[in-house]
């Protein structure tokens, strides 16, 4: 009986302790509020005024961008612009890892 009774403390002990861990745990990962939530994040370049914007975005499942933070703006008439472009999209497609890897 001693033991059952020792097994029951040690259970309820070990329960305690996940659920203060949990509460902690999930504190820790609410956000910010009025940040945007969602969407993975992955590398895209497109053309704007004479450039060639390199970023990384935050993109819904219906391809929408919900958040962007640009890499490089390359002028299109860069004698590197090649180069630069493929810096910048590797820099863009390592952010991109970290950030979704974060938010999982």
């Amino acid at each position: 009986m001693r033991v059952l009774a020792l097994v029951v403390e040690v259970a309820v002990v070990v329960l305690l302790v996940y659920l203060v861990y949990g509460a902690v745990a999930g504190l820790g990962r609410r956000r910010r509020p009025g940040l945007p939530t969602g969407g993975r994040w992955r590398a895209r370049h497109y053309a704007e005024d004479g450039h060639t914007i390199v970023s990384v975005a935050r993109m819904s499942t219906a391809e929408e961008v919900i958040e962007e933070h640009v890499v490089a703006r390359i002028p299109d008439s860069d004698d590197d612009w090649s180069r630069k472009f493929v810096a910048a999209k590797q820099e863009a497609e390592e952010r991109a890892f970290h950030l979704n890897a974060d938010s999982d």
